[in-house]
């Protein structure tokens, strides 16, 4: 591991609690949304949906108080507005699982037995997309290569798009009322927002890696 300057240090530590807590949200959200998808909308489902937005919640705060630290205290000048960037966009991601588990909830969508096991890997596939996105931000802090998540996060995006694109058509093909086949596309189109965010977050990456080479 490379050693860094006190704080430097200080700032990474942070940024892995932050990551802790969006990895909290996420596991929120997985949970909370195979409920949702397996068993439908139920009373029970606000106490998970309410897990996932207290999750999100504390990951704001935690950003926040990173943010100001980049600020008020001047640290790691010469990469601030890279580390900014990529966690005002990594921010959205955790903002997505929350509004997807109240796009479920609020609006009772109900997915048909023939659909569900694909819904859950369309949502599995994203979450390891993710997944990889978190380990390549600690790569750049530690200075070790990020190339090889990098690559593994445009497979997952393609694979999700593969997923999401056969999802819409079948959806359509069904014989689901044409309300009930609008709402269903709408929660696979955001669910696959996921990898495009994480495609984001990983262009800034990309940028933050190569200033740093230079």
């Amino acid at each position: 591991m490379a050693i860094f300057w006190k704080k430097e240090k200080l700032i990474i530590n942070k940024i892995e609690s932050y990551l802790d807590q969006v990895d909290t949200c996420r596991d929120m959200f997985r949970r909370s949304m195979e409920e949702l998808i397996r068993f439908g909308v139920k009373k029970e489902s606000e106490g998970s949906v309410d897990l996932v937005h207290r999750a999100e919640a504390r990951a704001d705060d935690i950003r926040r108080e990173i943010e100001l630290d980049l600020y008020q205290k001047a640290l790691i000048p010469e990469s601030r507005g890279d580390v900014l960037g990529i966690l005002e966009t990594l921010d959205d991601i955790p903002g997505l699982f929350e509004s997807l588990c109240y796009q479920m909830s609020l609006q009772k969508i109900e997915v048909p037995e023939e659909f569900k096991e694909r819904f859950l890997k369309l949502i599995d596939v994203n979450i390891e997309s993710y997944n990889l996105l978190r380990e390549a931000i600690l790569g750049l802090f530690y200075r070790r290569d990020v190339q090889d998540e990098i690559k593994k996060m445009d497979e997952k995006e393609s694979e999700s798009d593969r997923i999401e694109r056969a999802l819409i058509r079948d959806i359509f093909d069904s014989s689901l009322e044409k309300a009930d086949k609008i709402l269903l596309k709408e929660i696979v189109v955001n669910t696959g927002d996921i990898s495009d965010l994480v495609e984001i977050v990983s262009d800034r990456l990309t940028l933050a890696v190569i200033k740093r080479r230079i």
